[in-house]
């Protein structure tokens, strides 16, 4: 009984890979995908590996290590000890830069200093970035903006009182050591809340800069071609791209 009582408290998520994605793959044959919305897939996390070639970029940035994370949705529903969990694997990686891409809360304004405080314990030498997303407003959408702004400063204020980045249609530098240029980092606002700004968010950009985008909804990628930027990293989709 003591074993099962430590599992159910500690279960480590990433032990289990194995098996749920052979059941995963089984139910994907008898068309059962939809219970993707039960814990089976609900707390089943992925790591991908992806290389990202910039043109041009500063010898200096290879073999820089971005760790994205998104969608945590700190909530009743998503509990504290499976994101410390996870969020310790992602430290073994070593990343130079994590970032956030948002949909950090989906519970009320007590979740937004506890996530920065989750979030604080990332330890990455070139910082750690958040974005905000639609849950970040709550539900509240354009209807009710103001009191989605409230909730969504509530968290930024929060963040960075944990000494994290956030950036709201707003630019961040960063620079490796002995590079003699930075990458550039833009992030965009929820455009689902109608806070997206990217013609803000891109005034000062230039057309030769490294730029990576954090976008938390990737539905409007096209609409955003005409700006300078070589990488986009996004959420919103749960991993379904």
């Amino acid at each position: 009984m003591t074993d099962i009582l430590e599992y159910l408290k500690y279960p480590q998520w990433r032990r289990q890979q194995r098996w749920r994605k052979a059941i995963w793959a089984t139910m994907s044959r008898m068309g059962l995908t939809g219970v993707h919305a039960l814990p089976l897939h609900r707390r089943w996390v992925e790591i991908h590996r992806r290389p990202m070639p910039f043109a041009k970029v500063d010898p200096a940035y290879h073999g820089m290590k971005i760790a994205q994370i998104s969608d945590l949705h700190f909530s009743p529903v998503v509990w504290r000890r499976y994101l410390v969990q996870y969020l310790q694997w992602i430290n073994e990686l070593n990343p130079d830069l994590v970032v956030v891409t948002g949909d950090l809360i989906t519970g009320g304004y007590r979740y937004a200093p506890r996530i920065a405080s989750i979030l604080s314990h990332l330890k990455a030498p070139l910082g750690v970035i958040c974005t905000l997303g639609n849950h970040d407003y709550s539900m509240y959408g354009k209807k009710f903006s103001q009191e989605g702004d409230r909730r969504a400063d509530h968290l930024e204020k929060s963040l960075k009182a944990h000494g994290l980045i956030v950036l709201r249609n707003q630019v961040h530098q960063v620079k490796a050591k002995g590079a003699k240029t930075p990458l550039t980092i833009v992030g965009l606002d929820d455009p689902w809340s109608g806070h997206g700004d990217p013609k803000h968010a891109f005034a000062r950009v230039a057309a030769d800069q490294t730029v990576l985008c954090l976008n938390h909804n990737p539905a409007d990628c096209l609409d955003l071609m005409q700006y300078p930027w070589q990488w986009m990293l996004s959420g919103h989709t749960h991993g379904r791209q």
